[in-house]
């Protein structure tokens, strides 16, 4: 061989080389950002606050509180644990288990109970609720002008 042709096979291993290591760096990359965004979405964090219940009258609407020491209805410790997969939360309590979906919007996110399944409920969170009652209030006064 020519002293071409070795300087050739030189630079060609030296592309593929290194067409490896960026392809190596980039699944690399791309597997962590998809791990720790499988870990945001699968974390209880995302259900941690009151949920307050809707379409129940103001004297018996029931709250909801998932905290990292577990699980308060009425501000009343029910669960000292629960887990949740991105969308169901499941909890255990002296009456049986208790299973929520996370539905809504991320916007407007509410919990829709599964069971028990009767009575029916659904609860919103609580930042949400504040702009919800504040929307049917400003609606409220508007459609009492007409």
């Amino acid at each position: 061989m020519t002293k071409l042709g070795k300087t050739s096979n030189i630079k060609d291993a030296l592309v593929i080389a290194t067409i490896l290591a960026m392809s190596i760096i980039l699944a690399s990359v791309l597997g962590f950002a998809f791990y720790t965004s499988h870990q945001k979405h699968i974390s209880p964090s995302r259900v941690y606050g009151n949920w307050i219940e809707i379409g129940a009258p103001k004297q018996s609407t029931e709250i909801l509180s998932f905290t990292d020491y577990g699980a308060l209805r009425n501000h009343r410790l029910i669960a000292t644990s629960f887990e949740f997969d991105g969308r169901i939360v499941t909890l255990e309590t002296g009456s049986g288990m208790w299973v929520y979906e996370r539905v809504g919007t991320p916007r407007s996110p509410q919990l829709r109970r599964i069971t028990p399944a009767l009575p029916p409920q659904r609860f919103i969170f609580e930042a949400s609720n504040i702009l919800f009652q504040w929307t049917v209030t400003a609606t409220d006064k508007i459609d009492a002008l007409h």
